[in-house]
């Protein structure tokens, strides 16, 4: 027979009480019910716990020696409960998400940093690589919620993708470039210019290759690296020209090291999308951190 926890509490009670009438009165239980709990304690023990005296009940060896595994199953449940009550409460958890480049970049940090304000406790695990990579990890279920940037097709049944910002890629070159004096481009004024491009499965490469293909514009690939900061240094020096976030280049366009000329080039509009499992699946810290992210 399987010892019963709840037993176990009415056991310890009974025992430093020292009347079963004691225990009843201080767990709202009948006495009756207490006997019960103790007659069905000791079957499952299979040894006496408890001797009758005059005055009430002692404990016999078999019950001195179970009262210690007692005491620590009540303190192993009262810390479940508490760890229920914390995780309910957001005091504890892992807020466990992938993002690419340019979110984790401009985006996260900040919300992060109220997220965190509000919820010390919680471990904050991200884990950054391009658009392709934040799906691989996703799909890979190493990650609760993958945040890209544009659509992506063929998702499973049980992943969702929700739209929770807009952001649009602009053109920036160095100060030294021979179209930097200009404050206005046409897309034609691209043709045959160097362009130093982000790695093969960024979603703001995609983004940016396909509006210049859309506009049959034909550009000359110089360079391909992989994140936003690389690419943004390959340009401050000279290397070529390149298509980033909006967001990812505000602080370098005010600061000089980039110009940021006006392009009439249609598609450079984007989604930053969510995509996760159905809302009610996710982890309470996932969930809270929905919140401050839409």
């Amino acid at each position: 027979m399987a010892i019963n926890p709840d037993h176990l509490l009415t056991f310890i009670h009974v025992a430093r009480l020292g009347t079963l009438s004691a225990a009843a009165e201080q767990l709202h239980l009948t006495q009756p019910a207490v006997s019960n709990q103790i007659k069905l304690l000791t079957q499952a023990v299979g040894e006496p716990l408890l001797i009758r005296h005059r005055y009430g009940v002692r404990l016999t060896p078999a019950g001195e020696g179970l009262l210690p595994y007692a005491v620590a199953t009540a303190r192993a449940l009262a810390g479940a409960r508490q760890y229920a009550a914390d995780l309910h409460g957001l005091e504890l958890g892992t807020l466990d998400i992938a993002a690419s480049s340019t979110i984790a970049a401009t985006i996260l940090p900040g919300v992060l940093a109220r997220y965190h304000a509000l919820f010390p406790r919680v471990a904050l695990r991200v884990q950054q690589g391009n658009t392709q990579d934040v799906m691989k990890r996703l799909l890979a279920q190493s990650c609760e919620l993958a945040l890209i940037e544009g659509p992506v097709s063929g998702l499973p049944l049980d992943l969702k993708q929700q739209v929770f910002r807009r952001d649009t890629l602009r053109l920036v070159l160095s100060p030294q470039h021979p179209l930097a004096a200009r404050r206005s481009l046409s897309p034609e004024e691209l043709t045959d210019v160097g362009v130093v491009w982000r790695e093969p499965g960024s979603g703001t490469r995609d983004v940016a290759k396909l509006a210049l293909e859309q506009a049959g514009i034909q550009t000359r690939e110089v360079l391909t690296l992989t994140g936003t900061e690389a690419v943004k240094e390959a340009v401050i020096t000279g290397l070529g020209v390149a298509f980033l976030s909006e967001a990812s280049v505000r602080r370098d366009v005010d600061a000089g090291r980039l110009i940021c000329p006006s392009l009439n080039l249609p598609g450079l509009e984007r989604d930053l999308s969510i995509v996760s499992a159905e809302e009610e699946v996710l982890s309470r810290a996932v969930r809270g951190f929905l919140t401050f992210l839409v």
